[in-house]
């Protein structure tokens, strides 16, 4: 079987590729799992990470500056690259997959290539990730209310496009809650159930960051990113949960 994960950045995508790869699950060829995740290991396949990256025109990072693109297609080159990278992956692994947020961003052009799948797809709340994002220092903190407006832009279209692609594809999904994740064991066994295999617990609830808080910020820079776009991270909240309470593994 293969898995594709799905989420926007800081979103737990990493946390659930490494499960999956210590479980007999490949997520990449080039994994060290001597690396931690603050020393660059963040448990992608390399081919994939560059066709993605190749497909959105962008050899940046920095990913707040990032939009969602509103049309994509693939070159005679990039599909015939995609089909080498399933083919050989298929060849390789009885099961196997891919993460990288950007393929949230990149799915309905997977889907077009990939064999029966199955997608697993993570959320987790802005206030959680923003941390990561805003500047904490004096020289650049002025430019974080831009920084907040960008930053809730590519969260909602992340979770947006997790939604549409997820209702226009015919696929078997799961919708995981990054923070049930951490905080419970029941989102676990929901992993696990889905997997259909007993799954390796990689969870460091000691290493769990950026906790739900207030972030004043967030929400002009939400009311702002509603105003403009129609679409409010809270609304975008209680779609996702509703999904996945609608589809419970069987």
């Amino acid at each position: 079987m293969i898995y594709v994960v799905l989420g926007m950045h800081k979103s737990g995508t990493t946390l659930v590729s490494q499960i999956l790869h210590h479980s007999g699950i490949n997520m990449g060829s080039h994994i060290d799992a001597r690396i931690s995740y603050d020393e660059g290991n963040k448990y992608e396949r390399r081919s994939t990470l560059a066709l993605n990256m190749e497909i959105l025109g962008t050899d940046t990072f920095n990913i707040i500056d990032l939009p969602a693109p509103e049309t994509l297609r693939l070159t005679p080159e990039q599909r015939a690259r995609m089909r080498s990278i399933i083919e050989e992956c298929n060849q390789r692994y009885a099961h196997w997959g891919f993460k990288d947020p950007r393929t949230t961003l990149t799915y309905r052009l997977w889907v077009s290539e990939l064999p029966a799948h199955r997608v697993i797809a993570v959320y987790r709340a802005p206030a959680q990730i923003w941390p990561r994002f805003r500047y904490n220092g004096v020289k650049y903190f002025y430019t974080n209310p831009l920084r907040a407006v960008k930053f809730m832009r590519r969260w909602c279209e992340h979770n947006v496009r997790i939604l549409s692609d997820l209702r226009e594809y015919a696929v078997d999904f799961l919708i995981l809650n990054y923070h049930a994740l951490m905080t419970t064991d029941a989102e676990f066994r929901r992993l696990e159930t889905f997997v259909g295999q007993p799954l390796q617990d990689c969870r460091r609830p000691d290493l769990y960051r950026s906790r739900l808080r207030r972030a004043p910020l967030l929400k002009w820079a939400a009311w702002w990113v509603h105003r403009q776009t129609g679409h409010h991270p809270d609304d975008i909240i209680r779609r996702l949960e509703a999904l996945r309470q609608m589809r419970p593994p069987v």
